[in-house]
């Protein structure tokens, strides 16, 4: 699988080491007891709804301090985000924070919606994944098997289309690319895949609002 440093030269923002060792042990130390609620599906024309075999996981309900400490880290990089993909961005939506456990997964898609979709998605500009825990295929504590954020179309022309490049993830990394890209993550198969997620809204909107749809 390719490191993250191939997927910085196809285009995507690549920022290793975004949170510090002590912030991703306490992010993991909260995601892993924290209660949670079955992610929904926002379809192209708005409507929400739990669909179990289209994305599988739990978001995790953190405290507003934990969620606001970090969306005002993730708003620091927004001109670091403007200058790689060229465009104006606006705030970004309230992170979410997942957790992939054995089995859980999520459907090949785009997160962005089509022009009937409610505000939150439709605007989306740019998406941000941020991974808190290691990938080991062997079973470890603090680690999880299977689970790779996947990408398809990172490449011109029709035979890179369907092709997919699954990316080897590191603890603190952060991952931006376009909202309109296809992109998966693959089955878990044993241990939590820990990670947080959000969407900057582009500029022409006049603010992005809180997450209310996931």
């Amino acid at each position: 699988m390719p490191p993250p440093v191939f997927f910085q030269k196809l285009g995507l923002f690549v920022l290793p080491d975004f949170l510090d060792p002590q912030s991703k042990v306490e992010l993991c130390r909260q995601l892993t007891t924290a209660p949670s609620e079955k992610a929904i599906v926002v379809g192209l024309n708005g409507a929400e709804t739990i669909n179990l075999d289209s994305r599988n996981v739990a978001i995790c309900i953190v405290s507003k301090q934990t969620s606001a400490l970090l969306q005002q880290r993730l708003l620091e990089i927004k001109p670091d985000l403007e200058k790689h993909f060229g465009v104006r961005l606006a705030g970004c939506e309230d992170p979410q924070f997942l957790n992939y456990g054995p089995g859980n997964f999520f459907r090949p898609h785009q997160d962005i919606g089509g022009y009937e979709a409610k505000h939150a998605i439709r605007h989306r500009s740019v998406s941000v994944v941020i991974f808190l825990n290691r990938e080991s295929e062997v079973p470890t504590e603090d680690t999880y098997g299977g689970g790779q954020l996947t990408f398809y179309g990172l490449m011109e022309g029709p035979q890179w289309e369907k092709l997919p490049f699954p990316l080897i993830a590191e603890p603190g990394l952060l991952i931006a690319f376009p909202s309109d890209k296809w992109h998966e993550v693959k089955p878990v198969s044993h241990g939590q895949r820990l990670t947080v997620v959000t969407w900057f809204h582009a500029a022409e909107t006049p603010t992005a609002p809180t997450a209310v749809l996931r």
